[in-house]
C-alpha cells in the first residue's frame, strides 16, 4: 500500500514529467540554441512582421535579437529623427485595446482586416535581419492592391536564408485613373528627414496622397507643419504630402472636430475659436476643402456614454448653411453612415471621406479614399476629384459605380420615370477580403443587392435598370467576408432639375434636426456650459443655430 507521502510524491512527479515534455516541445519549436541570418530582397518599401513562432515576440532588423517596444502614440509628437534607410516604428495591429499604443474603437480586431500579424513596422527595401535558431513567420505587404504574403519557416545556428519577395498586384487602381489617399495624418513636418520618414512610409503602404495635418485645441497646436500651400508640397513621382489642418477641434462628443485640407495657410482664431464657420469660409477662400472628423464611429460610440446628447452636433449647424464638403465615415475599422445619410437626403451633396488618424489609428491607409483623376495624377487633381465626390473609401475591397455611365459625384439629369442604368461592382481576392455583399443604394436603402457565401468568390456584381419617379441619389455599399468596407460617394439623379432630397422622410429629418438645434440652444444658455468661451462666443453661435433653424423651417412642406 503507498503511504500518504507517496500519494503527494505522485503528483509532483506527474508534474515534472509534464514540465520536461513541454520544455522538451519548446526546444522542438524553437530549434537549436545560436543565431542564423534570413536576407529578405523586396524591390519597394514594404510592411513586414516577423514573428518567433516559439514564444510570439515579434523582431525587427538588423539585430532581430531582442523584441523591441511597441511605438505609442505619445512618441510621435516629438519623434527622434529618422535614420535613412532603416525601418520604421514598430506598432501593434493586434491584441488588447491599450489606449498608449491603438485606440480601443478598434474592440481588439486588427486595425486592417487581412494583416493578423500582431505587429507591423515599414522596411525602405530589401533587408538582413539576426534571428535566433528556431522557427519563424514572415508577412509582408503593401497596402490593398496588393497580395501579401505569409510564410513559416526554419532557421539553423549558422545557417543564412534568403528570401525573394515579389509581392503581385491584383489590381492596379492608378491604371482605372483612381488614386488612394489617407485624409487624416498626424505628424511634425519640420525637418527633411520628416518628409523622407512619411513618404517612404507611404510608399510601403501605398497610399498616394498622404494629408499631414497640424492639430489645434484652445491651449496649442500639435504636429507643426514646416509650411503650407503648394510650395511646401513633397511629391515623389506620384506620392504627395500636404500639409492641412485639424482645428478647431472641441469635445468629440459635442461639437467634434473639424478637417481643412490643401491649405495655403492655418485657419485659427482661439477667440472665436468655437464659430466653426470662420475657419470653413477662411479655408473656402484659400480654395481648399473642410468637413467633420470620426462621423465614422463618433455617434455611434458616444451614445453609449451619452444616449440624449448628439454627437459632433455642429454638422447640424453648418451644413445646412453650405459650408461643408465631406464627412468622414470610415475611421478604425468603422464605418458610420447615419449623419451622411440623413444630410444626403436633406439635398445636400458631400463627399465620403476616409482617415487613419495616425497616430491614433495603426498605420497609413488602413482605411483610404480612392479619387477619380482619370488620366495621370496630379496633387491638385485628386482634390479636384475630391472636391466633386469623385471618390470610395475602402479598407480591402475595390467598388466601381456608374449611373447611366456617371461617376460617384455627378449628376444625371432624367426626366419621371426614363431608365436609369445602375452598374456597380466590387471586387477583392480572399487574401484582402472577398465581398460577401454589394448593395445598391436609393437613399440610403439598398433597391439591388449581390451576395455570396462563398469566401473564395472574388467579385460580385449588379447590373439593374431603375426608373425613378422623383430625383434621388444612389451610391453603392460593399461588405467582406472579413469585415471590411467600401462605399463610394453618390451619384444624383435629379429629374426634371429638381433637389434629390428625400421628401417622404423629410418631416422625420426636419425634426431630428431641429431637436439638435435645440439642444444646442439650451445648452448655450447654461453660463456653466458657456462658463469658459470668448466674450460673445455664445451670443454669435446661437445667431448661427438661429440661421440653421431658419433654413430647415424653410424646407417645411406648406
Amino acid at each position: 500500500m503507498e503511504s500518504g507521502g507517496g500519494r503527494r510524491a505522485a503528483p509532483v512527479r506527474a508534474a515534472f514529467a509534464a514540465a520536461v515534455l513541454l520544455c522538451a516541445w519548446f526546444l522542438g519549436a524553437a530549434g537549436e540554441t545560436g543565431e542564423g541570418s534570413l536576407r529578405v530582397e523586396l524591390d519597394a518599401p514594404a510592411m513586414v512582421c516577423i514573428t518567433s513562432l516559439a514564444d510570439g515576440t515579434w523582431r525587427v532588423p538588423p539585430d532581430g535579437r531582442t523584441a523591441p517596444p511597441a511605438t505609442k502614440v505619445e512618441d510621435f509628437y516629438d519623434p527622434p529623427a529618422w535614420k535613412s534607410g532603416t525601418p520604421g516604428p514598430l506598432r501593434l495591429t493586434n491584441g488588447s485595446p491599450r489606449g498608449s499604443f491603438r485606440s480601443g474603437i478598434y474592440e481588439g480586431r486588427s486595425s486592417v482586416p487581412f494583416w493578423q500579424e500582431a505587429a507591423a513596422y515599414f522596411v525602405p527595401g530589401g533587408f538582413s535581419i539576426r534571428l535566433p535558431a528556431g522557427r519563424w513567420r514572415l508577412a509582408v505587404a503593401r497596402g490593398l492592391e496588393y497580395l501579401p504574403h505569409f510564410e513559416e519557416f526554419q532557421v539553423s545556428a549558422g545557417e543564412s536564408l534568403t528570401r525573394r519577395i515579389a509581392l503581385r498586384r491584383w489590381v492596379d487602381m492608378p491604371r482605372r485613373g483612381w488614386y488612394s489617399g489617407d485624409g487624416h495624418v498626424h505628424h511634425p513636418r519640420t525637418r527633411p528627414e520628416d518628409n523622407q520618414f512619411l513618404l517612404t512610409w507611404a510608399m510601403a503602404e501605398d497610399v498616394h496622397v498622404l494629408n499631414i495635418l497640424r492639430m489645434g485645441d484652445l491651449r496649442r497646436t500639435y504636429f507643426e507643419q514646416a509650411g503650407y500651400g503648394k510650395e511646401a508640397r513633397v511629391v515623389r513621382g506620384d506620392y504627395a504630402l500636404v500639409s492641412g489642418q485639424e482645428d478647431p477641434r472641441t469635445d468629440i462628443g459635442g461639437q467634434g472636430h473639424t478637417i481643412a485640407l490643401n491649405i495655403t495657410a492655418p485657419v485659427r482664431d482661439t477667440s472665436r475659436y468655437r464659430l466653426y464657420d470662420d475657419m470653413f469660409d477662411g479655408v473656402h477662400r484659400q480654395g481648399g476643402l473642410v468637413g467633420y472628423a470620426h462621423k465614422a464611429w463618433a455617434p455611434e460610440w458616444y451614445a453609449k456614454e451619452r444616449p440624449n446628447a448628439p454627437v459632433t452636433w455642429d454638422s447640424s449647424i453648418n451644413v445646412p448653411r453650405g459650408k461643408i464638403d465631406f464627412f468622414e465615415i470610415l475611421q478604425f475599422r468603422k464605418l458610420g453612415v447615419k449623419d451622411f445619410y440623413d444630410f444626403v437626403n436633406l439635398g445636400y451633396r458631400l463627399t465620403a471621406a476616409a482617415g487613419s488618424d495616425f497616430p491614433w489609428g495603426n498605420t497609413f491607409g488602413e482605411v483610404r479614399m480612392y479619387a477619380w483623376t482619370g488620366r495621370g495624377f496630379s496633387v491638385d487633381a485628386w482634390f479636384e476629384a475630391v472636391k466633386r465626390g469623385r471618390t470610395f473609401v475602402t479598407n480591402g475591397p475595390m467598388v466601381e459605380l456608374t449611373v447611366n455611365g456617371a461617376l460617384p459625384g455627378d449628376e444625371v439629369e432624367s426626366a419621371a420615370e426614363d431608365a436609369v442604368r445602375v452598374r456597380a461592382r466590387a471586387w477583392a481576392p480572399p487574401e484582402i477580403g472577398a465581398p460577401q455583399r454589394l448593395e445598391v443604394l436609393e437613399y440610403g436603402r439598398p433597391v439591388k443587392t449581390a451576395t455570396s457565401d462563398d469566401p473564395a468568390r472574388r467579385e460580385l456584381a449588379v447590373d439593374v435598370t431603375l426608373r425613378p419617379p422623383t430625383s434621388r441619389w444612389i451610391a453603392a455599399r460593399v461588405t467582406s467576408h472579413n469585415g471590411a468596407y467600401a462605399h463610394t460617394s453618390p451619384v444624383y439623379v435629379r429629374v426634371n432639375g429638381a433637389s434629390f432630397r428625400h421628401d417622404e422622410e423629410l418631416a422625420r429629418l426636419l425634426k431630428k434636426r431641429l431637436g439638435v438645434l435645440e439642444f444646442i440652444d439650451t445648452r448655450l444658455r447654461d453660463e456653466k456650459f458657456t462658463a469658459s468661451f470668448s466674450p460673445g462666443e455664445a451670443a454669435e453661435l446661437r445667431k448661427r443655430v438661429a440661421e440653421a433653424r431658419a433654413v430647415y423651417e424653410g424646407m417645411a412642406p406648406r
